[in-house]
């Protein structure tokens, strides 16, 4: 399990990186932002209906994914989230630290994640019957004092998340 999580964990920081390298080339230096939908690089094995909740260990959309095995305390999160949402991000935005963003999502639609103040944002594809985890990290460039996460998601989608701080995050190529 702790490898699968850090493989998951291993997509998204090489997702991030990707969305770094773009946005800087375009002159966004404060924020990454994706045009195609970030997906997770191996999603669990977890099979349609009844049994995609049945393992309690596996990720669910209705409790919040686990970011302490990976250093992360988490800062905000929330389960079984229909709908549009907004969330406050404790302490705001500081310039130089890496927010890291781990979500769980299931049933057929997009759910996309922005930062607000800043113009990091990313669409997440979500699949009917499949639980799909996604960690993604964005490296802040400015401070912030008062920020958010606003999520948009179509009818049907059901997610979690944890966001938090990255006290160890990949270095910036």
């Amino acid at each position: 399990m702790a490898i699968m999580r850090r493989s998951l964990r291993l997509a998204g920081c090489v997702l991030a990186a990707a969305l770094a390298t773009a946005s800087c080339s375009s002159g966004h230096h404060e924020s990454t932002s994706a045009s195609h939908p970030a997906r997770s690089a191996s999603p669990s094995p977890v099979l349609p209906s009844d049994s995609a909740t049945s393992d309690p260990h596996g990720p669910s959309a209705h409790k919040a994914p686990t970011t302490s095995p990976d250093g992360i305390t988490a800062l905000v999160s929330g389960a079984s989230v229909e709908g549009s949402a907004i969330y406050p991000i404790p302490g705001g935005i500081k310039a130089g630290k890496t927010l890291a963003i781990a979500i769980n999502c299931q049933g057929p639609g997009r759910l996309t994640v922005q930062v607000k103040p800043t113009n990091a944002s990313f669409p997440l594809l979500c699949e009917k019957g499949r639980v799909l985890p996604t960690m993604n990290e964005i490296h802040m460039s400015g401070n912030h004092p008062t920020s958010s996460l606003h999520f948009a998601s179509e009818p049907g989608v059901t997610w979690s998340f944890a966001v938090g701080w990255d006290p160890d995050p990949p270095k910036q190529q």
